[in-house]
């Protein structure tokens, strides 16, 4: 009977949809004999084969360089050996996927669900406790898009334009800059408390600036002009350890006091390269540089007191005017 043009389609394909099943339905723990192969390809792409044409195609795929195992038996079994991803790797990338608030929510499901599915017959298991919506999420559809066009302008060098919205406080989205657009050179894209962010030369303030990339309004254009050269002194690691939730600030040195039992916190926040002396067992100095701004000041009135600004005397006044304010307004 001759064959339909399908069907030998089909067939041409076939070793790579044997591929499929394997990596699909086996692992460490999990083995399909040929009988079960064979099953899977009639069911899910409609080819009847047999059982010398499947040992022919796993030897071609085990030459091809896939870790497919053969356990001798009665009837032979046959399992995914080794993946690219096991599933410990899988767990923390599907772990950052969920956390990342600046993926909307459908796109974070579908991209947690391509990761699981790399987990093999794990899929199943690596979403168990998966729950994208139990936090709040941006809702730029866009945002993929955004994603790829900035890393293009990075690619080649090249700046770009977009608008920029914030929340009032009935939460309606207004257009930043009075609706004009930003034009800045784009630098690196990083993710920095649970938000993904673009640092970038603002050409209006002449200054390193952190834009929430999820709050980008619409897709940015890539202009013709050739990206400002990078400041010598912006190093991204640093950026991130010295500024508060990327807001920019006057960058200075600032020595505080702190109590030893915060100690973590002060590590977690500025590294082990900090500049300590401790005075007495109970308390230490630390210099350290950083953006200074009101979420600064407000990080270290979260401490009750075991930390305190220490010099230089101005930003020790300007954090006490703060304070003062505040309190006169309860």
């Amino acid at each position: 009977m001759t064959k339909t043009i399908n069907e030998k389609y089909n067939n041409n394909l076939r070793a790579l949809y044997v591929k499929d099943i394997l990596y699909k339905h086996t692992d460490e723990n999990h083995f399909l004999t040929v009988s079960e192969i064979l099953d899977m390809l009639k069911l899910n792409y409609g080819i009847t084969s047999i059982r010398q044409t499947i040992y022919d195609d796993i030897e071609i795929l085990v030459k091809s360089g896939y870790d497919i195992e053969c356990i001798k038996g009665r009837q032979n079994k046959y399992h995914v050996l080794s993946r690219e991803f096991d599933i410990a790797e899988l767990r923390i990338l599907i772990d950052a996927v969920e956390s990342l608030q600046s993926i909307p929510s459908c796109q974070a499901k579908n991209l947690i669900k391509k990761l699981a599915d790399l987990g093999g017959p794990s899929a199943d298991f690596l979403m168990e406790t998966v729950d994208v919506d139990a936090r709040p999420r941006a809702d730029n559809s866009k945002f993929n898009y955004i994603i790829d066009t900035i890393h293009h302008a990075i690619a080649e060098k090249r700046q770009i334009a977009f608008k920029y919205y914030e929340y009032l406080p009935s939460t309606k989205k207004v257009l930043k800059n009075n609706g004009k657009k930003y034009e800045v050179s784009p630098y690196r894209l990083v993710c920095c408390n649970d938000y993904y962010y673009l640092l970038a030369l603002s050409h209006d303030r002449m200054k390193v600036t952190a834009f929430r990339v999820d709050r980008i309004s619409g897709i940015p254009t890539i202009l013709a002009k050739t990206c400002l050269p990078e400041p010598k002194d912006l190093y991204v690691n640093k950026y991130i350890r010295e500024s508060f939730h990327m807001k920019s600030g006057e960058p200075a040195s600032v020595t505080l006091q702190f109590d030893s039992d915060v100690m973590d916190a002060m590590v977690d926040r500025f590294g082990q390269e900090m500049d300590i002396t401790f005075i007495g067992k109970d308390n230490c100095n630390a210099k350290v540089n950083v953006q200074v701004n009101n979420i600064f000041f407000a990080w270290i009135f979260g401490f009750e007191g075991k930390v305190q600004i220490k010099a230089p005397n101005k930003i020790r006044m300007d954090y006490v005017r703060m304070v003062s304010k505040e309190m006169a307004r309860l």
